[in-house]
């Protein structure tokens, strides 16, 4: 069975979109961690 262009054009825009997801997804989890040392660091340790 042979698949038509219009499906793999489909499928090539779905793991475009998913690929992009992971990178949105990856900077957000990076930016929570940064704002977490930033608040541990802003913190006055010594009272």
């Amino acid at each position: 069975m042979k698949t038509s262009k219009k499906d793999d054009d489909i499928k090539a825009f779905y793991e475009n979109r998913k690929s992009k997801n992971i990178a949105v997804f990856g900077i957000i989890i990076f930016m929570v961690i940064l704002f977490f040392f930033i608040t541990i660091l802003r913190m006055d340790i010594t009272g």
